[in-house]
């Protein structure tokens, strides 16, 4: 057993996994501690309703549109007026398609102390999904640590297995870096008039932008002189 060693599949797969325990189990933690967050948060807040009374509507070609949504709530016969916040059901709803009109009622929360601070009941759905999808994923991964482990002793071989394996892959290494350089040579010599003139075309654009921006600076500097 002293003169063998891992093989490097082994501890590819076992970086592979690593980084995904750190991936996933990270997105849990945020989870965990966003949900923690706004739990401390609302948890000293009043609920009641608000009404919405402006919407601007952001209409986009590509992608979802966006809405600012402007609230009036009264609090102790004073009347408040705010736009809703981005983290907020309302923004997740809106930015799946459905939209709000003016006169619609929303729940919110409100600090008694000072009702300018407000939140909105969170959408717990996305969060959801991200949790279970991670959690999933990262079942999986520790399962596929604790495969590894236990079948471990497949993946021994000799010093010089390790070292056969690791000159055919130098070898295998140096034969796609000379593929990927003759490749590019032979795309060089395809095409070496309409190389040259694209190589022409953006030095003639590097100078008229340069004439450009010193043009610019000497203005300026004729502006500031008082000319």
């Amino acid at each position: 057993m002293s003169d063998l060693r891992y093989n490097r599949a082994f501890k590819k797969a076992l970086y592979g996994i690593f980084i995904c325990i750190i991936l996933f189990g990270s997105i849990i933690v945020f989870f965990i501690i966003s949900k923690l967050q706004y739990d401390q948060l609302v948890s000293d807040m009043k609920p009641m309703d608000a009404t919405i009374v402006d919407i601007d509507l952001d209409v986009h070609i590509k992608g979802p549109d966006e809405q600012k949504i402007f609230i009036e709530y009264e609090v102790n016969g004073i009347v408040y007026n705010r736009e809703l916040k981005t983290d907020t059901v309302i923004s997740f709803a809106a930015g799946s398609g459905a939209h709000y009109s003016v006169g619609d009622k929303i729940p919110i929360f409100y600090d008694a102390e000072d009702p300018n601070i407000i939140a909105s009941p969170r959408s717990m759905s996305v969060g959801w999904f991200w949790l279970v999808f991670a959690s999933f994923f990262l079942t999986v991964v520790l399962v596929s640590l604790w495969w590894i482990l236990k079948s471990r002793r497949r993946f021994l071989v000799t010093q010089e297995e390790y070292d056969k394996e690791g000159e055919e892959l130098k070898k295998s290494k140096s034969a796609e870096k000379k593929q990927k350089k003759q490749a590019k040579l032979e795309r060089k010599n395809k095409h070496p008039k309409m190389r040259k003139m694209i190589r022409i075309i953006m030095i003639v654009l590097g100078c008229l932008i340069g004439a450009f921006v010193l043009f610019l600076l000497f203005g300026s500097l004729l502006i500031a002189l008082g000319y």
